[in-house]
Order: C-alpha cells, then sequence, then structure tokens
C-alpha cells in the first residue's frame, strides 16, 4: 500500500515539476510505474481487506494516463500527417480519410499532401473497398508518375482487383484478368521491385481462377449436349490454361464435341492426342472405342 501512495504522490510531483498539460504524452512515467500498478491492482483485486479509496485512486490515474495524447499543431503538415497515421492504425478509417483530405485540401503544395493521397488510397483498401481503393490509385499513378512509391501503387492497383475475384467459378471473373494486366504492368516496368514475386503468385492465382471459370463453362454446355459451344470452351480451355489438370478430361470431352457435331477428323486428332498424354488414361477404353467407329465411318 505504501508503495502504491507513494507512487501516487511521485507522479503527481513529476507532473507539476515538467508542467506537464493535459494533452501532452505521460509516456515515460508510464513506462515506469506499469508493473508496479499492473501488480499491486491484483493484489487489491484478489487479495482481502482492498482498500476502496486506493483503487479509486489507482484507477483516477489510469484514465488520466490514458486520456492523455500528443499535442498536434494544426498549422503543421506533418503534426496533422502523423496525427491521422495514428488513427488509421487505430482502424478509425472513415476518420482518417477526412483527416488525410484536410491535410491534401489546406497545404496542397506539401508533400504531405502527396502522402494522403496515397493514404486515403490505402484506407480504402484497408476498408476493403477495393473498386474505390483501385480508382484512388489509378489517380494517384496518373497525378504523380514519377513517384518514388510507383511500383507500390501499380502492385496495389492488381491486387485490387484481385480482391474483388469471386469465389465462385461461375459468377463473372473479369476482375481477374484485370488483376493480371496490373501485375504484368508491375512485373515489365518494375522488374526489380520488392513487389514482383508477390504479384506473380497473385497472378498465379487468378490465371486458375480463369481455368476454374473455363472449365465449369465447358461442362456446363457439355452437359446439355451444346456440343459446338462447349468445344470451343474445351479448346480454349487446352490452349490457354494448360497443365492445370483439366488437359485429360478436356481433351475427351473436346473429342466427344467434335463426334457429335461429326467434325471425325477433329475428333480423332483430339481422342489419340489424349491416348499419347494420358496411356493410363481413365478414358482410354472410350476414346478407343470412338476410334473405333471413326475407322469405320472412313
Amino acid at each position: 500500500m505504501r508503495r502504491i501512495t507513494y507512487l501516487s504522490a511521485a507522479l503527481t510531483q513529476r507532473l507539476i515539476e515538467k508542467k506537464v498539460s493535459g494533452e501532452v504524452c505521460c509516456g515515460r512515467l508510464v513506462l515506469k510505474s506499469d508493473k508496479v500498478m499492473k501488480s499491486q491492482i491484483l493484489k487489491l483485486v484478489f487479495g482481502v481487506g482492498s482498500n476502496v479509496k486506493v483503487l479509486g485512486v489507482l484507477f483516477a490515474m489510469l484514465f488520466f494516463v490514458g486520456c492523455s495524447q500528443q499535442e498536434v499543431n494544426r498549422d503543421d503538415p506533418d503534426s496533422l500527417f502523423n496525427e491521422a497515421e495514428s488513427i488509421f492504425k487505430d482502424e478509425r478509417y472513415l476518420i482518417a480519410v477526412e483527416k488525410y483530405r484536410d491535410i491534401k485540401n489546406r497545404f496542397p503544395y506539401s508533400s504531405r499532401a502527396v502522402d494522403s493521397e496515397l493514404r486515403i488510397a490505402d484506407t480504402y483498401f484497408a476498408q476493403e473497398n477495393y473498386l474505390e481503393a483501385e480508382s484512388a490509385y489509378e489517380i494517384f499513378k496518373e497525378l504523380h508518375p514519377t513517384h518514388p512509391r510507383s511500383d507500390y501503387v501499380q502492385f496495389r492497383i492488381g491486387l485490387s482487383y484481385y480482391k474483388e475475384i469471386p469465389d465462385n467459378s461461375a459468377r463473372d471473373l473479369s476482375a481477374a484478368n484485370r488483376a493480371i494486366d496490373g501485375f504484368a504492368v508491375l512485373i515489365e516496368k518494375f522488374p526489380k521491385s520488392e513487389f514482383v514475386s508477390k504479384a506473380k503468385e497473385y497472378s498465379s492465382e487468378a490465371r486458375k481462377k480463369l481455368g476454374e471459370h473455363e472449365n465449369y463453362v465447358a461442362n456446363f454446355y457439355y452437359e446439355r449436349k451444346h456440343f459446338l459451344s462447349a468445344s470451343y470452351r474445351y479448346a480454349s480451355l487446352l490452349r490457354d490454361f494448360p497443365n492445370m489438370g483439366y488437359d485429360e478430361e478436356a481433351l475427351y470431352r473436346l473429342g466427344q464435341c467434335y463426334y457429335h457435331i461429326r467434325m471425325y477428323s477433329n475428333a480423332g486428332e483430339a481422342l489419340r492426342k489424349l491416348l499419347a498424354q494420358y496411356p493410363n488414361s481413365n478414358f482410354k477404353s472410350e476414346s478407343e472405342s470412338i476410334l473405333e467407329e471413326l475407322k469405320k465411318k472412313n
């Protein structure tokens, strides 16, 4: 108990001596007192004969320290930017955006105005408002084409599109194509960027999504016996998305489609390619049967 009383008095005296206002951070005092205060609070809470008055003093001290914040100079863009950054880190994104906009409008020729433009885009991205983020990054890119973080901006453009790719392969995947294009620009323009490896990973994942979609559509037509439409899709799947796990079945179904629409030469070519590439294919017997039928037709 004596240590708590002494700590309270010491903190008060230090605040008076240093003339610390309510807006000045008390971080150093908090660091010195934190361990002692925590241990004493635990003793008071779980011990016998807790002193209510002492608890009141402790909680008052904690409230005073917690409410203190760093002083902000409203006429200094650096000070305002630091305040906005702190708000951003606290995930108070709506307030952060307003702070960044205020800096941009009040200090348009400050370097912090440019920083704020970029952070507005980052804030949209953090909010998972990826369409707004992509638009903000594109505008920043157009206004500041030689910015030192142009590679980051281009990466975020691609990533914003990537985040819009739906999980369901049946849905529109145009965002995947845009993501791939965005990452391709980064890889071409900034080959030494730290974001290139990640861009390649995301681009590969986006291509897998497109492959899934193409396979889904091809199977959709095939199962409904729309063999001409299915043949276009399977041919596209084999051409644009090879070695993704679809080749074997796609070749078999492409041969089937050609057979049903009486493109017998194309059917034979697809099925022979299937047997050459996959000699132990699950579709071996069916393919051989169709090839025998094709011999009779010739």
